[in-house]
């Protein structure tokens, strides 16, 4: 943590508007890898990403505000859906051409295979 400071306050009181997204939320420049780092307190180990950002702005406040874990876990659940919901659609169209194919036999065999169906039809 020796190549860490804390950025307690600048012009456009950035850590102070990401505090209000999360209280535990805390910004520090990595004088090593010369970048700004978001640090959680409430998580060990800390970190929990690097602004894409060489200096702060309300550009920093809304990167912060998309990545957040709710925010992630919310997106997660939506794509678990829609996966789903395609999932679904899928049984149903595989149970549909099951149910034709099969009607398609049966028919075959009440006629008492007068008509051969195609490959197709099958």
């Amino acid at each position: 943590m020796h190549e860490l400071t804390l950025i307690s306050h600048n012009c456009f009181d950035i850590p102070e508007r990401i505090r209000e997204i999360d209280d535990d939320y805390r910004l520090f420049y990595n004088c090593k890898k010369n970048v700004i780092e978001l640090h959680s307190l409430k998580c060990n180990p800390t970190f929990q990403l690097v602004m894409p950002f060489a200096q702060l702005d309300s550009r920093a406040v809304e990167f912060v505000r998309r990545t957040r874990m709710d925010k992630i876990l919310s997106e997660i659940e939506q794509i678990d859906n829609f996966n789903q919901s395609l999932e679904q659609r899928l049984i149903d169209k595989t149970l549909d051409e099951i149910h034709t194919k099969t009607k398609s036999v049966v028919n075959y065999m009440n006629r008492g295979g007068s008509q051969i169906p195609s490959y197709s039809e099958l």
